[in-house]
């Protein structure tokens, strides 16, 4: 985003970002805390791992376990976990990447309900709309496993995707 850009934002708009920001930042701090974060980022946890499941679900990966319960692994913890019996080269890297899809639904949801919420002067519901915002932004990130998962099928992909643009051009 560049000067002009920042610029154009309404004053209407700005309070909502600050709110979406803050959310995000209070989440990003606690991150490392277990059960807070666990307790704070639940909805955040259930829509990434819903994000895997469907796709797996759709895409022919076929989950066979499904977690939110926070455990501990080593110095991190694992916040919520799906496995998969049948993921391949063809398939992983949409699944692994599947919450990268929850981007634009945090825009819809800023748009057509935080904003609504703040213009009717629905602070309460603004609030709560603010951290479902932020909670798509927070965990819609893969995961270092997600990456490890997703790469070589993404790898083979972009590879595929350059050859093409190569043959066409």
């Amino acid at each position: 985003m560049n000067l002009q850009e920042l610029q154009q934002i309404s004053p209407e708009t700005l309070p909502s970002i600050v709110l979406v920001v803050a959310w995000w930042g209070f989440m990003r701090s606690v991150r490392y805390s277990g059960y807070g974060i666990a307790l704070l980022s639940i909805a955040s946890t259930w829509l990434h791992e819903m994000m895997h499941l469907i796709y797996g679900f759709l895409l022919g990966a076929k989950p066979v376990s499904f977690s939110l319960w926070p455990r501990r692994v080593g110095d991190s913890w694992v916040l919520g976990s799906v496995g998969f019996t049948n993921l391949n080269i063809w398939n992983s890297a949409f699944v692994a990447f599947a919450p990268l899809t929850m981007v634009p639904v945090g825009v819809a949801l800023f748009q057509w309900w935080l904003m609504p919420a703040y213009l009717a002067g629905s602070y309460l519901e603004w609030l709560g709309a603010g951290y479902l915002v932020a909670c798509c932004f927070f965990s819609c990130l893969p995961s270092t496993t997600d990456v490890r998962i997703g790469a070589a099928s993404a790898l083979m992909y972009s590879v595929l995707g350059y050859a093409l643009w190569q043959a066409a051009h």
